[in-house]
């Protein structure tokens, strides 16, 4: 009879041996989710840093925008680079008159 009981007993895993097993397991599922969300943070990290350039240079554009749309800017292109002129600086002359080559003056 002591000799079943021996056998019984040898097969029986010790409290320690599972504990250390779920341990173990623990570990590693908590070391898989670290590796799996920590690179996640890094990504998020670096895509709000992108956001944020997109954002200012966003407000750069739009501030550029607003003056491109001004009326003096859009004068200053017109005259400056287009050789536009106003409605009043205009020089008309007539079929009757002409320069005089010597002194540039009307007769």
């Amino acid at each position: 009879m002591e000799r079943t009981q021996k056998v019984k007993k040898s097969y029986r895993p010790s409290l320690l041996v599972v504990l250390g097993i779920i341990l173990v397991l623990t570990m590693i599922a908590q070391l898989a989710f670290l590796s799996i969300f920590g690179t996640r943070g890094k990504e998020v990290a670096s895509i709000r840093r992108k956001q944020k350039e997109l954002i200012l240079e966003n407000e750069l554009l739009e501030a550029e925008m607003s003056r491109r749309q001004s009326l003096v800017y859009i004068k200053k292109v017109a005259t400056e680079e287009l050789g536009m002129v106003n409605v009043g600086e205009i020089e008309y002359i007539s079929e009757n008159s002409t320069l005089s080559a010597a002194n540039g003056q009307e007769q």
